[in-house]
């Protein structure tokens, strides 16, 4: 592999690595995605479910998902203050 293919690599390592569960944002079960507004001013967690052995693995679901489906709910980061302001097109 020439080297710049490798330093690509690596860096694409560095940039996608998975979180060992434990970690700030992640459980045995799933790991926070994003912030998704649903409207005006509300905005829920998202977040990916990563247990292989489960069915829905590789989704992305909500909380309240993740609780219907009795999987463990990783911790999330603060909500950023600019989605409390996040206006909707009116249609």
């Amino acid at each position: 592999m020439r080297s710049s293919q490798r330093d690509l690599n690596n860096n694409q390592e560095e940039l996608f690595a998975e979180k060992p569960y434990g970690t700030a944002y992640q459980s045995k079960d799933a790991k926070f995605l994003a912030w998704q507004p649903i409207q005006t001013g509300k905005i829920v967690a998202l977040f990916n479910i990563i247990d292989r052995k489960h069915p829905n693995y590789g989704s992305t679901v909500t909380a309240n998902t993740l609780h219907n489906l009795k999987l463990q709910v990783p911790s999330t980061p603060p909500k950023p203050p600019s989605y409390s302001l996040y206006k909707f097109p009116n249609k």
